[in-house]
């Protein structure tokens, strides 16, 4: 279990260039946007335009500030998000352009597919309440990342645009709301 405070996150531009991503974590170590496992970021939105494009990885996308962005797909179909929404999943490989109302903040996790699979929730938990972290998958790994407020898991207090990443939850693992907070939790799991 380890606390990774925002100062200690990588900034970098965005695959496509388009803006820039904070890298809260990524596996295998030392890997590019290339040929990484698994990673776990967030970007400043200000601009409508393409979403970068990663074949072979599922990614999961949440608004956690700002305005409303509606992705719109190359078959037609858009999807809208706003700050708390729930976060919405597609492939690395589909033609999305992106529109927004304001600048925003999102929440971004990627998956190679078939190596690792990720599920991603919202959550809202007020002052003392408390939420077991479950080990549903062999080999699962968590992060927990705080947007207000502040949570802890263990002996680590997570305050806002910091995370916690548990790489062995021990199955009796809680988090922690010290005052109302809003955050997200990953967790992450290999798919073979």
């Amino acid at each position: 279990m380890k606390l990774i405070p925002a100062l200690a996150m990588r900034r970098m531009p965005w695959k496509n260039g388009g803006g820039v991503t904070t890298e809260i974590a990524i596996a295998p170590a030392g890997a590019t946007l290339e040929n990484f496992d698994w990673r776990i970021s967030t970007a400043l939105v200000d601009v409508a335009g393409p979403f970068s494009r990663f074949a072979g990885i599922d990614r999961s996308l949440a608004v956690i500030a700002g305005g409303r962005l509606t992705m719109h797909r190359a078959d037609g179909e858009t999807v809208s998000l706003k700050p708390g929404d729930a976060p919405v999943r597609f492939s690395g490989e589909v033609d999305i352009h992106a529109t927004l109302d304001a600048p925003l903040s999102d929440f971004n996790v990627m998956t190679r597919r078939g190596a690792w699979a990720h599920h991603v929730e919202v959550i809202t938990m007020e002052t003392g309440a408390r939420r077991a972290l479950p080990v549903a998958h062999p080999g699962a790994q968590w992060l927990v990342y705080c947007v207000e407020g502040a949570l802890s898991v263990g002996t680590i207090e997570v305050q806002p645009h910091a995370a916690a990443w548990l790489d062995a939850p021990s199955g009796s693992d809680a988090l922690i709301a010290r005052m109302a907070s809003l955050g997200y939790l990953v967790s992450l799991w290999p798919a073979a």
